[in-house]
């Protein structure tokens, strides 16, 4: 059943994604307390995974950041530089804090987890403002996700780090040697609302897909006002289920309202 009225999903949508509109945050943002645990490192994987003391592995909520080489698949740029960022934060100290997510594990078994340093850091704070990072949000694993958006921005607009060259993919031009995550923009051409969710046609090319589970997270007006705009849309670019399908050949599952901007609020003038 559910219990949020439509009031409170738009004052939601309005806190999560005009973020524009929030207040500089300090050196020391998004402070956290009452950790859950505090633990040692063992070993850093790349830029958003690393390995306790006691061989539990730690997904770093709320970012991700260029993946490391594996198997047959190349390193993806600026991976190393988040690996190596991380690595820096407990260069002296292996001790870290976490506050877990409310989803405590992930399909991996990975524990999911918000990261301090010893003197209070928060690690995805850092690394997003650094930019190694770009911000992104699966619920029910949603606080800081204001935040994060933020220190992303404040990376993304002095182009600091991966934004020193990479920017939002034309939707138009999408490929397949583009499938990962991805920040992609382009025009909202159409939306259709059915029984299997909300469905958002960007440039005749990309299908957004909003499920039921998630759909209560959304304010249907402010989609609307999207329509025949320009937006922004983050997550994992996959090729569409259907291999035959030349109009919008590529899809992306969007999980929360964070993940979905007006394009002239993500620019940075």
């Amino acid at each position: 059943m559910d219990c949020m009225t439509q009031a409170a999903r738009k004052a939601m949508w309005l806190c999560l994604c005009c973020f524009t509109s929030l207040p500089a945050i300090s050196d020391s943002a998004c402070p956290g307390a009452n950790y859950d645990e505090t633990s040692r490192i063992k070993y850093i994987h790349d830029g958003d995974t690393l390995h306790l003391k006691d061989g539990r592995k730690v997904r770093l909520i709320g970012i991700n950041t260029p993946e490391v080489a594996r198997g047959n698949n190349a390193a993806q740029p600026f991976a190393a530089e988040a690996s190596n960022a991380l690595k820096a934060l407990f260069k002296d100290n292996k001790s870290i804090s976490l506050i877990y997510g409310e989803e405590k594990y992930d399909r991996y078994e990975r524990l999911l987890a918000h990261g301090f340093t010893d003197n209070g850091e928060n690690i995805q704070a850092t690394l997003l403002a650094q930019g190694h990072a770009r911000a992104v949000t699966f619920p029910p694993n949603s606080r800081f996700s204001a935040c994060y958006l933020q220190q992303e921005r404040k990376a993304r607009c002095s182009k600091a780090g991966l934004w020193k060259k990479i920017k939002p993919l034309n939707a138009k031009k999408l490929n397949d040697t583009q499938i990962g995550f991805q920040l992609i923009k382009g025009k909202l051409k159409n939306i259709n609302i059915n029984n299997k969710g909300i469905w958002l046609n960007l440039d005749n090319k990309l299908t957004i897909g909003i499920r039921p589970d998630n759909q209560p997270l959304f304010d249907i007006d402010a989609i609307h006002k999207m329509l025949n705009q320009k937006i922004v849309v983050r997550g994992w670019l996959n090729k569409s289920k259907k291999a035959s399908q030349t109009i919008r050949p590529y899809y992306i599952r969007v999980r929360h309202p964070s993940s979905l901007h007006l394009a002239t609020e993500f620019t940075c003038s």
